[in-house]
């Protein structure tokens, strides 16, 4: 799991802000699975507003959900087809400031109301891999948890022996 917050951590350094965001919205979703043998929306919801109570009053965990569905499954910031939806039809990141500005009800060019939230995409990640950090140390001694992190994906640097049967080797 640490690799995977890393690798978060490491795309907010090389302003790879679509990996990080897309990386740092499934989050939530692995700490469920890793602490329920299983994840939904519901989960993630409760997991989020648990964690990252500094979003609570702008950002409910449905919303956050209906986020990471929009992007992951359809690369939209637009939520409002999104079942999971309450509060929020919208997001838009930012490199710079403002952070949490939640725009409610506004008319834009004469259309329909919208509400928005407006996030800075380097600090939503960071707060989101620091909660799935401070997840990890209150869950450190769980042991259901402990061994789901083993089976958990592992890439490869240097020489490996799969099963002590098949050897591969760095060209």
């Amino acid at each position: 799991m640490n690799n995977i917050v890393n690798s978060v951590y490491k795309s907010l350094k090389d302003e790879n802000w679509y990996a990080a965001l897309f990386v740092s919205l499934s989050l939530p979703d692995i700490c469920c699975a890793l602490e329920f043998g299983e994840t939904c929306g519901d989960k993630y919801s409760a997991w989020f507003e648990s964690n990252l109570p500094q979003y609570s009053g702008f950002l409910p965990g449905d919303d956050c959900y209906a986020l990471r569905c929009a992007l992951l499954h359809l690369g939209k910031e637009d939520i409002t087809d999104q079942r999971k939806m309450k509060i929020l039809e919208h997001f838009k990141f930012r490199i710079k400031k403002p952070h949490l500005t939640l725009v409610q009800d506004s008319s834009f060019g004469g259309g329909k109301n919208e509400t928005f939230l407006v996030l800075v995409v380097q600090e939503f990640c960071e707060d989101i891999c620091k909660a799935v950090e401070k997840w990890l140390e209150e869950k450190s001694k769980k042991p259901t948890i402990q061994d789901r992190l083993k089976e958990m994906i592992e890439i490869h640097e240097g020489d490996y022996t799969y099963k002590g049967a098949i050897k591969f080797q760095n060209d």
